[in-house]
């Protein structure tokens, strides 16, 4: 998704819903294994917080953040929402960090956008290693 976004500034809808879906099978056999549903109802739960935020910010400031970006933070809420309040975040921290750095490189280069995916992807990837 975030090398994707990066070449051609989109986000596939095809990957996020295989994503979505792998995502939700690994919780689900996760919980069974388990027996605690816990996992589960967080992970969606803070996956559509998540995506609603994003959406929300979207629909503020058009142009700036779209619809992939929104469908990627639902793809990465469900990864991060598993593991609880704190990593999620702590991925939004890391979200917003990466995104202000990746901007500012940006705007040097002469930019006036930058693709968001990849802040979203690494963002949840270090808040779930940590």
């Amino acid at each position: 998704m975030a090398c994707t976004d990066i070449w051609t500034r989109r986000v596939p809808l095809s990957v996020i819903a295989i994503g979505c879906v792998a995502q939700l099978l690994c919780t689900a056999a996760w919980c069974v294994r388990t027996g605690d549903w816990m996992p589960m109802i967080s992970s969606a739960g803070f996956a559509l917080i998540c995506a609603a935020i994003q959406l929300a910010l979207g629909l503020l400031k058009p142009g700036h953040l779209g619809f992939g970006d929104v469908t990627c933070t639902l793809l990465m809420g469900l990864a991060t929402g598993t593991f609880g309040l704190q990593t999620v975040a702590l991925w939004w921290l890391l979200m917003g960090l990466l995104g202000l750095a990746m901007l500012g490189v940006g705007k040097r280069r002469g930019g006036n956008s930058i693709p968001f995916a990849p802040a979203i992807v690494l963002g949840a990837l270090t808040a779930i290693a940590l």
